[in-house]
């Protein structure tokens, strides 16, 4: 009886990567984009929603 051979499993950057194409084919399709320009509006925006982004990090008082 053979053994089966064990699977790959994806890190999280690959299946995030995954799962933001996925995003961006949607929201290009919905919004007559290509897909890349889907997913470069998506980065940006995820890059001003990134609190580490803004300044030093600090909170404001």
């Amino acid at each position: 009886m053979a053994k089966k051979k064990s699977k790959l499993t994806l890190s999280t950057i690959e299946a995030a990567a995954r799962v933001a194409a996925s995003e961006a084919a949607y929201f290009a399709r919905r919004c007559g984009l290509t897909p890349d320009e889907a997913l470069r509006i998506m980065r940006e925006a995820h890059e001003t929603l990134d609190p580490k982004a803004r300044g030093n990090g600090e909170r404001k008082r």
